[in-house]
């Protein structure tokens, strides 16, 4: 028996090591978490007021009624709410980058939890009926070994009790959106989405899920096809971390 548990013991510290993915120090469970409680507790959140529909931190202290960004107030939003659980930036974007790039997959647990907590708080009168997780391409899929939103969606989903719809598919292959403006992040991702004919989303409050949101330009392109193509009632979007774009004000 002993020789069994200092195997299991052996296996379990080679399947799940024992240290903090970000500083490296002892991690008490980490097969449900990589994460330290340390940099757990100190990840990133929003530190300005955010917008109200799509939830870009707004800089300065600004009154409620002007916790709305420059293209909300101009209508440019294909969804009607969006909040992310903090900047990218610090070690929230390390975890991120970890989870995306590395292969540190169960990283996907305190990230869920976190998206968890974020739309149960700050949903305000929106209800989501389902999850529809953002599509990766199959091309970065074998490229990164994994799907790391629908691996969110799937966590979440079990947390909020709501089922995942894989109801939006990309169809085209899009060059990475770093370093790219507004403008080219829009035209980009134009056309590389389409509805699945075996999901329907029809009369339904989907709750769009990513890990992270820049301009909006995936989202929204997503959006406008559930809404028009999918004819949802609703669209919500839940990102795990939002680029702060204070220039634009998008």
């Amino acid at each position: 028996m002993r020789i069994y548990n200092a195997a299991r013991c052996l296996v379990g510290a080679l399947l799940f090591p024992q240290s903090c993915v970000v500083c490296g120090a002892w991690v008490v469970n980490p097969q449900f978490s990589p994460l330290c409680r340390t940099c757990l507790d100190n990840l990133e959140t929003h530190q300005y007021p955010t917008c109200h529909y799509c939830g870009l931190g707004l800089p300065g202290s600004l009154s409620d009624l002007d916790c709305v960004c420059a293209l909300c107030r101009a209508g440019e939003r294909s969804f009607d709410w969006a909040r992310s659980t903090g900047p990218y930036e610090g070690k929230l974007r390390d975890v991120i980058r970890k989870f995306k790039f590395d292969g540190f997959r169960r990283l996907a647990y305190p990230l869920a939890r976190r998206l968890a907590n974020e739309y149960s708080f700050h949903r305000g009168p929106f209800t989501a009926d389902s999850l529809v997780p953002v599509p990766l391409h199959r091309r970065r899929k074998r490229e990164r070994g994994f799907d790391q939103t629908l691996a969110l969606a799937r966590i979440l989903g079990s947390q909020l009790g709501l089922p995942v719809l894989r109801a939006v598919r990309r169809v085209r292959y899009t060059a990475p959106q770093f370093g790219l403006d507004r403008l080219e992040r829009t035209k980009n991702v134009r056309g590389a989405f389409k509805i699945s004919c075996d999901e329907r989303v029809a009369g339904r409050r989907p709750l769009l899920v990513d890990d992270v949101m820049t301009t909006g330009a995936t989202v929204s392109e997503i959006c406008s096809l559930l809404r028009k193509e999918g004819h949802a009632q609703e669209i919500m979007v839940l990102t795990v971390a939002r680029a702060q774009l204070f220039r634009d004000g998008f």
